[in-house]
């Protein structure tokens, strides 16, 4: 085991390295290269050089298993492993994973004075988020799927033998993997964010019952990057595609009486960082994101204090909003096997890609790229998530070691951002019947002549490539697509609650506090349509309105020191002192349950259940009035049964943690501690939320092969002290 730093003074060829991080991570490279030795600094600091790779190690020789040599050389040596080979009924060698790097640069820098009864904070803070992912998979050698494709018979249309055991075997012995087999080309990113803050805060002691907190902070993100411009940045809502006058003219054949022909545009295409004169920034960021804080805390008298305060504080985009979007930047080499529908084979195991691997066209497509499939694009003009926070409580000591605590708390969230399907069919053309409208269904999915049939670019999806197109999609604002989704910034949020808190503190060896939350959280995050202006005011699926918690820690009065053997040695105070007993319960009401888009008709009051008839197999009213039949529910329609109800929840949290403690002096300046901690100490179990499909005969009940909760958790901890 060696430091890289004194070994690699140039690349390595032929050579096998397994690299180790300080965290103990593992990642096997072969053939170092300069830009290997500067992606390894980033995260690893120690190496093995291995002389014999394995089928798990990358650098793998193809050709010892039968595959021909220019098929090996096809694939890079440092993403080449052990093929990937799945057969229908066996258990497949499918192995894959990310080598992720990340590092936080902080840096702080704070000025303080004091003056009078002013004591004043001033700095700055500067982050930066760095992460650099390369995607491993051993479909990257290639992934080649046996089943019955080229085995069933006499006839092509034969059923399948039970399980396919055979008929997979025989084609993995044949070497004909089905046409479903692939080799693929993985995009890897260097992403990048970096934020700033500056503050100054002012704690301000009026006089000996006032005190003031008055602080200002600006806040301000740059923009996610990515190293090498390896990202979809934004969409060109007015990019005309090349074959828009073809598939206008093949349109004009068979229009909708919905959309003129005139009206057919095939437009919009992704835009790529870095190209055609956009930015390396993947969106552009608000610069302007002040937070005010103001706070007091007044004395009314020695028993009592009030404080209040109020706070504007800003989210993250770029830790928000995820990775760099890299469509386009990764790519299928499809095995075709036969072109004459299996009569003679042009590629088998011994020979599976004798045209060649396709590589990643990244943005040479420019807005062609994925036309013909879903894409997702970043929404360039964000308005970073807005808190308000305000709260105003009092606290009292009741009497000796007890304390009361009274607190109101507010929050009010605005610009939230919510994902939003760009290309969904216009809700004037959807039906507004409260039952199944079979008449519009069958309207919407008709079948009508592809527009788009020969002018796709390549690795469009069946959808846009076959003889006929469904009618619906010929209506939505882009038909050249399937889903396109973005972010809209127009959610925002409300909650209020009452806290109450009884502490006793620490004396005579134990302390319990207890606490009760009763709250309201509401939100506006998501909406009934997606194409809806506004999105819905529902109660939020975070909302708890009542929460109780009761914790304690008790001290036995054992050993030197204590009410029992005061005077005991030091073999017996080790042996029965340093005790102590602590525990948790903790009481929550249940989440909310969602809805989906159903038919209801009934009294929705009578969909809860009194908590004496509730039952995991029937844990709300499933005869309230719902359809329950498969064949009349509701499709092609504009939605209206709420998301949510505030009265109807899944299972309430009932959860007891213990712990016992054992500290034990071994010597000044050494002990020993040992800690018994049961988690879930009663085994309680969470049901998980209802069933909510009314067509499903599981529809209304609570159950699942998995808890919402962990099961009881036994922890046995032993721990030095020096």
């Amino acid at each position: 085991m060696s430091d890289y730093n004194n070994y690699f003074d140039g690349p390595i060829t032929g050579e096998v390295f397994q690299f180790i991080s300080r965290a103990g991570v593992i990642d096997d490279v072969y053939n170092i290269t300069p830009t290997t030795i500067l992606n390894i600094r980033y995260g690893y600091n120690r190496f093995i050089r291995v002389t014999n790779s394995n089928p798990g190690s990358v650098g793998f020789d193809l050709t010892s298993l039968g595959f021909p040599s220019a098929y090996n050389n096809l694939i890079d040596a440092e993403t080449r492993r052990f093929p990937r080979f799945d057969i229908a009924g066996y258990q497949g060698t499918g192995v894959g994973g990310e080598f992720r790097p990340n590092d936080t640069h902080n840096l702080n820098v704070q000025l303080q004075k004091s003056s009078g009864g002013h004591f004043w904070k001033t700095g700055m803070e500067f982050r930066s988020y760095r992460e650099n992912t390369k995607f491993f998979s051993n479909n990257q050698t290639g992934q080649f799927n046996f089943d019955s494709t080229w085995t069933r018979g006499p006839l092509d249309n034969a059923p399948n033998a039970p399980a396919q055991l055979g008929q997979s075997v025989a084609a993995f012995l044949l070497g004909l993997p089905s046409p479903s087999s692939f080799v693929a080309r993985a995009a890897s990113y260097a992403e990048q964010s970096l934020s700033w803050g500056f503050f100054f805060h002012d704690d301000w002691k009026v006089n000996s019952r006032l005190t003031l907190n008055l602080g200002l902070r600006w806040e301000f993100e740059n923009a996610l990057t990515e190293r090498y411009n390896r990202s979809v940045r934004g969409f060109d809502f007015g990019a005309v595609q090349p074959f828009e006058a073809a598939a206008r003219l093949a349109y004009s054949r068979n229009p909708t009486p919905e959309v003129p022909v005139s009206e057919f545009n095939v437009r919009g295409g992704l835009t790529f960082a870095g190209v055609n004169g956009q930015p390396s920034t993947l969106y552009n960021i608000p610069k302007v994101n002040l937070m005010p804080r103001v706070g007091l805390s007044f004395k009314l008298d020695n028993q009592t204090v009030l404080r209040a305060g109020y706070g504007v504080f800003y989210g993250f985009l770029g830790q928000r909003r995820g990775d760099v979007i890299q469509t386009g930047f990764s790519r299928n080499t499809n095995f075709v096997p036969t072109l004459d529908n299996g009569l003679t084979f042009t590629s088998t195991l011994s020979n599976p890609f004798p045209g060649g691997i396709l590589e990643p066209l990244g943005a040479g497509q420019g807005s062609q790229t994925f036309v013909g499939n879903g894409i997702s694009f970043f929404n360039e003009n964000p308005i970073m998530p807005m808190m308000q926070r305000w709260q105003a409580g009092l606290q009292r000591e009741l009497f000796k070691s007890f304390v009361f605590e009274a607190t109101y708390v507010g929050n009010r969230g605005t610009h939230i951002e919510i994902g939003q399907n760009l290309n969904v069919t216009p809700q004037r053309f959807l039906s507004t019947s409260p039952t199944r409208d079979n008449p519009t269904i069958n309207y919407l999915s008709a079948n009508l002549p592809n527009p788009f049939v020969g002018l796709m670019p390549p690795g469009a999806s069946g959808t846009f490539t076959g003889a006929n197109l469904s009618r619906e999609r010929l209506l939505r604002p882009f038909p050249q697509f399937d889903a396109i989704n973005q972010s809209r910034f127009d959610g925002y949020s409300w909650y209020h609650s009452a806290q109450f808190t009884l502490e006793k503190r620490f004396s005579k060896g134990y302390t319990v506090s207890g606490t009760y939350t009763l709250s309201k959280f509401m939100q506006a995050t998501e909406t009934y349509q997606a194409d809806d202006l506004r999105p819905t005011e529902v109660i939020s699926d975070l909302d708890r309105p009542h929460r109780f918690v009761v914790s304690g820690i008790y001290e036995l009065p054992f050993g030197r020191g204590r009410y029992f053997g005061s005077n005991a040695n030091r073999v017996v105070s080790g042996l029965i002192g340093g005790w102590q007993l602590s525990g948790v319960y903790t009481f929550q009401s249940g989440a909310p349950i969602n809805w989906g888009n159903i038919i209801f008709n009934g009294d929705i009051n009578n969909i809860k259940l009194p908590s004496d008839q509730q039952s995991v197999r029937r844990w709300f009213n499933t005869e309230a009035g719902f359809e329950r039949n498969a064949a009349l529910q509701l499709a092609n329609n504009i939605r209206t049964f709420p998301l949510r109800f505030g009265f109807i929840r899944a299972d309430q949290t009932n959860n007891y943690d213990l712990s016992i403690l054992k500290n034990t002096q071994i010597r000044e300046g050494f002990n020993a501690q040992f800690r018994f901690e049961a988690l879930n100490a009663m085994n309680t179990v969470l049901l998980p939320a209802p069933n909510t499909t009314p067509s499903v005969a599981a529809f209304g009940q609570a159950i699942s092969s998995n808890q919402a909760n962990y099961p009881r958790r036994i922890q046995l901890t032993l721990k030095f002290i020096f």
